[in-house]
């Protein structure tokens, strides 16, 4: 392994540690508090796969932010998915999900050579269960919105691209609820720009502050025209 390859995957990893997904907040309380509801509700019935799929996508996201405990909650991200795997181990959003905790994973190897094979094991996940589920938004955004941040030696912008078209279709479209519109235009928008493409990314960040201007997603988009600019 060259030393460019080690140093591209340090700084990969540092970007993937500050750049958080859809819903992902770094308020303690708030990430507190949902965990509580979340365990509450699943307290009631252990089977309840949609309790366990929200469980995950909610440590999944904790775990995308630099914060102290987002290796402890990719951990609990892959516990609770597993659980929903066992149950059901077709579904397309848990398997993208468990994916995609996989290659957070590789923030904590040491060695490079680790780091690779999590993130490509991660990566083939992610490919399994849209090979399966074509037509699954949230696995095709949680594959879109991991890969994003990938170094180019995984040859990956073909696959982020095709997946936020294939989103942003359907957003033009007004299909999916009003804040995962906005977030794809957010995280597409971001696809662009890293491509290269600012203005088609500032086209899709407003077009994304229109669906809904008085949003917490909107704020983000905001921020992504306007990195200066202050949270609300």
């Amino acid at each position: 392994m060259t030393r460019s390859v080690t140093f591209v995957l340090w700084v990969w990893l540092g970007v993937l540690g500050v750049l958080g997904v859809l819903g992902a907040s770094s308020d303690d309380g708030a990430y507190s508090a949902d965990l509580a509801r979340g365990r509450a509700k699943l307290a009631g019935n252990p089977k309840d796969i949609g309790a366990l799929v929200a469980l995950g996508k909610l440590c999944h996201n904790r775990g995308t932010l630099d914060v102290p405990d987002a290796a402890d909650a990719v951990e609990l991200a892959r516990k609770y998915l597993n659980e929903a795997l066992e149950i059901d181990p077709k579904h397309a959003f848990a398997r993208a999900l468990h994916g995609s905790t996989t290659v957070l994973t590789a923030k904590q190897a040491w060695l490079p050579t680790t780091k690779i094979s999590r993130v490509r094991k991660g990566i083939a996940e992610m490919d399994a269960a849209l090979k399966d589920s074509p037509e699954d938004p949230d696995a095709r955004f949680t594959r879109a919105s991991n890969n994003l941040f990938l170094p180019d030696l995984f040859d990956r912008k073909a696959v982020v691209i095709a997946d936020f078209a294939w989103l942003q279709e359907r957003v033009d479209q007004g299909r999916f609820e009003v804040e995962f519109r906005q977030y794809v235009c957010l995280f597409h928008g971001r696809a662009r720009s890293k491509s290269g493409d600012k203005p088609k990314a500032e086209s899709l960040w407003r077009a994304g502050i229109a669906i809904d201007p008085a949003s917490k997603a909107a704020d983000e988009l905001r921020r992504a025209l306007d990195p200066g600019r202050p949270n609300r």
